[in-house]
């Protein structure tokens, strides 16, 4: 079994586990309304090491999908490896409530959000560019879905618009697109490996 299939299968194991431990998540802290508190606060709290055990799965499966799609994409999917860099980072540094206005939040918090817009704003380009450097050996499939993660950005910027600094609030429902980008994220490593995995 070559690198990239070993890869490629360890990326599928670790999106499942990043999904699983999500899912799990959200039965055991319902105290999070998931229609606007954003996933990274079950890092606080009890039971708070499940998200942060979910961050570092996730970067895992984006580091391993950038190692398996390297042989055919080469430096076109260094973008996964950086964002699996944010990802990795933000499971030790956990998020403010989302609450907190930005005027208010702490060095850890800010350090947070920052790390966090790597992985959510970094996601769609570098899907795109590792899909369309590819696309000679798999086709343009994975460059046209990296417009589903694409759309669940905007979504989330749109819905995050009325916030404006000012924390987060019931009324501002940043909490479903928050989970749809982790979701379609998730769902294109999945469909890269298993497309390295069907040429191999």
């Amino acid at each position: 079994m070559s690198v990239a299939e070993i890869a490629a299968i360890t990326a599928v194991v670790a999106g499942g586990i990043t999904t699983g431990l999500i899912a799990m998540l959200h039965v055991l802290k319902p105290e999070f309304d998931p229609s606007w508190r954003m996933i990274s606060e079950y890092s606080l709290g009890r039971r708070g090491w499940a998200m942060r055990l979910a961050f570092v799965t996730m970067a895992v499966g984006l580091a391993a999908t950038c190692v398996a799609l390297w042989p055919l994409g080469g430096a076109w999917t260094v973008g996964l490896a950086a964002v699996a860099l944010g990802a990795l980072c933000a499971a030790f540094i956990d998020a403010d409530p989302i609450m907190t206005p930005r005027a208010q939040a702490t060095p850890v918090g800010r350090a947070h959000t920052v790390l966090g817009g790597v992985l959510l704003a970094g996601f769609p380009p570098a899907a795109l560019f590792a899909g369309v450097g590819a696309a000679p050996a798999l086709g343009w499939t994975l460059a046209i879905a990296s417009i589903v993660p694409l759309a669940g950005l905007v979504w989330f910027l749109i819905a995050a618009a009325p916030a404006d600094g000012q924390g987060g609030s019931p009324e501002i429902r940043i909490g479903w697109p928050d989970r749809f980008c982790l979701l379609a994220y998730l769902a294109w490593v999945v469909l890269a490996a298993t497309a390295v995995l069907s040429v191999a």
